[in-house]
């Protein structure tokens, strides 16, 4: 009878030390995401806050050097909260400040923090929240150099003492339709053939994209910031817009499965060049009379600033062929803005996704032969894609054009939100999936070595 009392009393005690103590997973997945914004220069920051969600509660904390550079993020949340169809019903608690980092650790702040700005201190940002237990969502690129990276791989590497604590950033790409049927385009190997290791000294992967920095927006022009023309803080052209098409590559060729940096990815070459603005293109482009102080070290003269903001890299994963291509013009002259291209070569097929007759992205399939029955198994395998129904593709003269319906269309702002859907599903699940921290290592340390490695040329010799 003593024996069983004491055995029941250890079992009490061992109880009372295991069952009252707090499970960091269990407690991050039953309780709210509570944000704390910090230093939101750009305005993906906000959002973030675009709609309600019932993952997030609706005060936020909000950490500034001044008013002034959170000027633009509260304007889009007065916005959100006052718009008549679906107002959100954010409380901002703001604090302005020359201390403001040191304000934003209070533990009281919150518990997700948001980070949109400048790029060259967001890791810095980053390793101190994660210190503090802090999860974090953010904006692209994480890093914009090699010391950064290495920053960056020892955070995400760690011993794991810190594993409970998520460090994700916003890869919207990967939810825009046109992207998705290409992957489904692509892994079906009875359709594809699988991705063509070299042909005549092209890539089987090819990005290009075309960018201005003077351009209207809802029929307004926008004003970007003065630190947007400042690659120490914005990163070049091979370390900013090149991440979403690696990620693009990764997620298409490799998803859900962990990527080893060392073996997988392997830079071939790269190179950056500069655009130049003049006085009067910086004025239309940022609304400022001229060029800022932060800025001299970038002027020539007084006549323009010279901008590194392109960048093309050559690499391959997996052993394919992938070429990435990001160029910046101070203004499209032709009226067309931004451009995008990309293309995929696989043994049985090419795929496209560009512009069509009304100027429009669309994606573009050319067989290489189509003289079997390759209309009706495209026809199947587009019927059966996951989430996708009523696609359905067209003939042309030697093509199929992939006919999307319009409520699969996601905006760019719909795309944020699926993001954060994903990442506060990761932070309830309490890890990030090993696949998706090689994800985001191998993608850096690409960037990063480009850059690194990058020959430096004249826009003569493009």
């Amino acid at each position: 009878m003593r024996t069983l009392s004491y055995f029941s009393l250890l079992i009490i005690l061992l109880c009372g030390v295991g069952c009252t103590g707090e499970n960091p997973s269990n407690q991050k997945g039953e309780e709210k995401a509570r944000l704390t914004v910090i230093d939101p220069q750009h305005f993906h920051a906000a959002l973030v806050q675009k709609h309600i969600h019932p993952g997030i509660d609706s005060v936020v904390h909000l950490f500034a050097d001044s008013s002034a550079t959170a000027e633009g993020y509260k304007q889009l949340i007065t916005q959100y909260n006052t718009r008549e169809s679906e107002p959100t019903q954010w409380k901002i608690v703001d604090y302005f400040g020359a201390d403001f980092l040191e304000k934003a650790f209070d533990p009281t702040a919150g518990n997700v923090v948001v980070l949109a700005g400048d790029n060259q201190r967001k890791i810095d940002y980053i390793q101190k929240f994660v210190q503090r237990e802090r999860d974090v969502f953010a904006d692209k690129p994480l890093v914009i150099d090699a010391a950064g990276y290495r920053k960056l791989e020892s955070l995400m590497e760690g011993s794991g003492e810190k594993e409970q604590v998520l460090v994700y950033d916003m890869m919207t790409e990967r939810y825009d339709v046109k992207n998705q049927i290409v992957k489904s385009l692509l892994n079906n190997q009875d359709l594809s053939g699988g991705l063509v290791n070299a042909k005549d000294g092209e890539p089987a992967i090819l990005f290009q994209s075309v960018h201005y920095f003077i351009k209207d927006v809802s029929g307004k022009p926008l004003l970007r910031p003065a630190f947007f023309f400042d690659t120490e803080k914005q990163g070049e052209g091979l370390v900013d817009v090149t991440t979403h098409y690696i990620d693009l590559v990764q997620w298409m060729l490799s998803s859900e499965t962990v990527i080893d940096v060392d073996q997988d990815v392997k830079l071939i070459g790269s190179q950056r060049w500069k655009t130049s603005l003049s006085n009067e293109q910086f004025q239309r482009a940022t609304g400022l009379p001229g060029f800022p102080s932060v800025l001299q070290k970038h002027v020539v003269g007084n006549g323009h600033v010279d901008v590194f903001c392109n960048g093309k890299m050559d690499y391959t994963f997996k052993g394919i062929p992938v070429s990435i291509d990001v160029r910046w013009h101070a203004e499209s002259l032709d009226g067309r803005g931004d451009q995008f291209y990309a293309r995929f070569l696989s043994n049985n097929f090419t795929v496209e996704i560009k512009p069509d007759e009304n100027g429009k992205a669309a994606v573009f399939i050319t067989p290489n032969d189509d003289a079997g029955n390759f209309a009706s198994q495209l026809g199947n395998v587009l019927r059966a894609m996951d989430g996708l129904s009523g696609v359905t593709a067209e003939k042309l003269s030697d093509a199929y054009k992939i006919i999307i319906p319009e409520n699969l269309y996601l905006s760019h702002e719909d795309h944020f939100a699926k993001v954060l859907d994903g990442f506060l599903q990761y932070r309830k699940d309490g890890v990030l999936p090993a696949w998706e921290k090689s994800f985001i290592l191998a993608k850096y340390y690409l960037t990063t070595k480009a850059l690194e490695e990058a020959k430096t040329i004249a826009h003569d010799d493009i």
